[in-house]
């Protein structure tokens, strides 16, 4: 049992850093990505596509929070409603009709955004440049995945 309460960090552990860090954002991010481009090119209606992506999005996120100081309980909930608007955000863009690379990207770009903001605020890092340098990177973002898209032309 202790070996499952570690894996899911129920207990405190200290959090990563440097190289290791990075790594676990890296791979939390790439997965996270391919798994959302593949719900998102199955091309289905967002009620069918919206939960496995806030599933993908809170799973992340959880994760993500085991390396800030959060009690359990509260890593969950910010969890949960960092999926949730995921969501809600899928059940919107799973209209629209875009590659499902574009989709998956424009998803992944929240899920990035949110739980990016959610971290920091959670390790109570939040001020406002870095809250400047996700509202520039969610900008440039939308604006290339709106480029790429060109809903002005269908």
């Amino acid at each position: 049992m202790s070996q499952y309460a570690a894996w899911l960090s129920v207990q405190p552990r200290p959090p990563r850093t440097g190289v290791a860090y990075v790594a676990v954002r890296v791979g939390v991010y790439l997965i996270g990505l391919v798994l959302m481009v593949l719900v998102y090119g199955t091309k289905q209606r967002g009620l069918i596509i919206a939960p496995p992506i806030a599933l993908i999005g809170g799973a992340g996120t959880w994760y993500l929070l085991g390396d800030t100081p959060l009690d359990p309980r509260r890593r969950l909930v910010n969890a949960l409603l960092t999926g949730l608007l995921l969501g809600e955000l899928t059940w919107a863009v799973g209209y629209w009709d875009v590659a499902a690379l574009v989709g998956g990207a424009g998803l992944w770009l929240a899920f990035y955004v949110l739980s990016g903001v959610v971290e920091h605020g959670a390790s109570q890092s939040l001020d406002r440049r870095i809250a400047a340098e996700y509202a520039l990177v969610a900008l440039i973002g939308s604006v290339v995945i709106v480029a790429v898209a060109r809903p002005w032309s269908a």
